[in-house]
């Protein structure tokens, strides 16, 4: 929103409070949304097995799919092209942070999708966050925008 863009989410979650499957949908539009679910995806994350193949459906053969292959052992049997990156080890080892697997995800996804400007993301980060997990944030943003191309 901070770019001038429309944006709907959806979000389900597993029955277990941690650990659990959970998806998201995200759409990001410069033109009104009517309907908040993706049905093709420009781009999926993959995080785990759990909703491999749930969340591979729609995909066609422009998709970026980004996975984690040491989170997800399945195969990844569908149209897209397949971009490999050690997001959970990247964070334990060069930021001692679990969580921040995910937002180097996103880094990686958004330099890589342009679907959002930079500096809107960063702003948005910066806003949300303060301190301590402000630095580790946007830091794990940028190692994953360094992800692509490297």
């Amino acid at each position: 929103m901070l770019a001038g863009l429309r944006a709907a989410q959806t979000t389900a979650y597993g029955v277990e409070s941690r650990g659990g499957l959970s998806t998201s949908d995200v759409i990001i539009s410069s033109d009104p949304i009517a309907f908040p679910e993706v049905r093709r995806p420009d781009a999926l994350l993959l995080m785990s097995d759990k909703g491999l193949k749930a969340n591979l459906r729609g995909a066609h053969e422009k998709t970026l799919i980004f996975y984690d292959p040491g989170a997800v052992n399945g195969v990844i049997d569908s149209e897209g092209k397949k971009l490999p990156f050690q997001f959970l080890e990247i964070a334990l080892k060069e930021l001692g942070d679990r969580e921040a697997a995910m937002l180097i995800a996103l880094g990686a996804l958004v330099e890589a999708t342009k679907v959002v400007p930079w500096a809107s993301l960063a702003a948005a980060m910066t806003k949300a966050f303060s301190g301590k997990n402000q630095e580790v944030n946007l830091k794990a943003l940028e190692r994953g925008r360094g992800l692509i191309g490297a």
